[in-house]
């Protein structure tokens, strides 16, 4: 096997990354691709910094031995908690989340107020804020840690009757004065219709709402162009979970429409 031909790795705490491999699948649809989703240890929201490393070590060695030429961390909190020590102890390309999330959200913002929606863990790390600052010191940043919104989301958010009073609660801690809103998190963009909504009831203010899935896409086909190692004749896709084979099954067939095989792993 070419390396050019060898799959690409996207992974995540659980179903949130879909919405990064959704774009990867469209902007470079003849990549082969595995994903990897620790729906049994979600949520990593909650966790300790040491106690996220350690599950994303499993998650990488697991997935080197599938052979995968390069692999994204489909995950804010997991970037902000593991990516250095990854990128450390691997040799393969490690692309991560946050850094295209952060160019995407400067290249928005018109008067240098923001506000990002996140994990409790991305919120605390202050990833984003520093990044933020270390472009643009003037620029002023509101993080909204979005503790119930994960879990929500994997558990199916349209089985909640009271999804639209949690995510209000979420929003109203919104700056008045932003006018980008960063969803920081991959798990949000299925829910960005309901997001949007409350947005624009409460805070009108906000006038760009940003998802930076098609920013690492984007920056994943450049890195595949500038080395060398773009596909131009594959498409396959596998998927891996750790968690209960048909609630995964169920999730990806929504948004997924092509053909795929799953399998249950234990990490």
């Amino acid at each position: 096997m070419s390396i050019s031909s060898k799959p690409i790795a996207v992974f995540d705490s659980g179903f949130g990354g879909i919405s990064v491999l959704k774009k990867l699948l469209n902007i470079l649809p003849n990549e082969n691709y595995i994903y990897l989703g620790d729906n049994h240890n979600i949520p990593y929201g909650d966790k300790s910094k040491e106690e996220i490393t350690q599950l994303s070590i499993k998650i990488l060695d697991f997935l080197i031995k599938q052979n995968c030429k390069m692999a994204v961390i489909a995950c804010n909190t997991i970037t902000a908690s593991s990516y250095d020590v990854l990128k450390e102890k691997y040799n393969i390309p490690i692309i991560e989340i946050i850094s295209n999330g952060v160019e995407d959200i400067i290249d928005n913002t018109k008067n240098n107020n923001i506000s990002i929606m996140a994990t409790e863990f991305t919120v605390h790390s202050n990833m984003y804020y520093d990044k933020i600052l270390d472009y643009n010191d003037k620029i002023k940043v509101t993080q909204v840690a979005c503790q119930k919104l994960c879990p929500m989301i994997e558990n199916n958010w349209y089985s909640y009757d009271d999804r639209i009073l949690v995510l209000e609660e979420y929003v109203k801690k919104i700056d008045d004065n932003s006018d980008t809103l960063l969803l920081a998190c991959t798990h949000y963009p299925f829910i960005i219709d309901d997001i949007k909504s409350v947005v624009n009831r409460k805070k009108a203010n906000i006038k760009n709402i940003i998802d930076p899935s098609t920013k690492i896409a984007l920056s994943i086909k450049k890195y595949l162009i500038d080395n060398n190692l773009l596909n131009t004749s594959g498409g396959k896709l596998k998927f891996f979970t750790t968690g209960n084979k048909k609630d995964f099954n169920d999730f990806v067939s929504r948004y997924i429409k092509i053909n795929y095989e799953l399998e249950r792993i234990v990490l």
